[in-house]
């Protein structure tokens, strides 16, 4: 096989991710198989060994990559203001990537739901610029009084990234039933800043 010019270094390892991707959502960490991924990916097989040390750092640049996608497509659209418009453009940016994505979103909720100590470790790791930016959002909420001030906006984080996979995972349940992904942002959000309280938003 021809050596690879430095130039596409960065094509071939977003075609290894991608691929990876689809072999970890559809067989999960433990039936995914390296060669496999290599070959689907269009490579010779052991291809992935020349970017990656193994599928564990596969993995996690499969949790990174869908997580940077999310980030950077809130970036691009972020509507400022106040932490409840901020959190459903967040929220609607992740859920552009489960819609056009969807691979990147399985793999993490699958694995992540699973509360494997060989995969869970580096879905925490990986997944944190997604969870770093809903913590930044959610901080500038409790500076402007908007969100509650007794716990730190990275547990807070966690728990709005929590809804948003249980409202995925009821989706796939269902079948593509409800909620709609069109509903999803503004469920969680609303859920997450308001709960079941059956008081009046001011």
């Amino acid at each position: 096989m021809a050596r690879i010019p430095a130039h596409m270094k960065d094509v071939v390892r977003e075609r290894l991710i991608r691929a990876a991707a689809d072999h970890f959502a559809a067989s999960g960490f433990d039936g995914a198989r390296i060669d496999r991924i290599s070959t689907d990916a269009g490579f010779a097989k052991g291809t992935i060994y020349n970017y990656f040390s193994s599928k564990a750092e596969l993995f996690g640049a499969v949790v990174e990559y869908g997580a940077k996608l999310a980030v950077d497509r809130f970036e691009h659209a972020d509507p400022g203001g106040g932490v409840r418009e901020r959190l459903i453009a967040l929220a609607e940016a992740d859920v552009s990537v489960l819609r056009e994505e969807e691979s990147f979103i399985r793999v993490l909720v699958r694995e992540a739901m699973a509360v494997r100590p060989d995969t869970y470790p580096i879905i925490a790791e990986h997944l944190a610029p997604f969870v770093l930016k809903a913590s930044e959002v959610i901080a500038a909420g409790v500076a402007a009084g908007e969100v509650r001030d007794d716990r730190p906006p990275p547990q807070l984080a966690l728990l709005f990234v929590g809804m948003l996979s249980l409202f995925y995972v009821e989706r796939w349940a269902t079948e593509g039933g409800w909620p709609s992904l069109e509903e999803i942002p503004e469920l969680v959000v609303t859920s997450f800043l308001d709960g079941a309280s059956s008081a009046r938003r001011g």
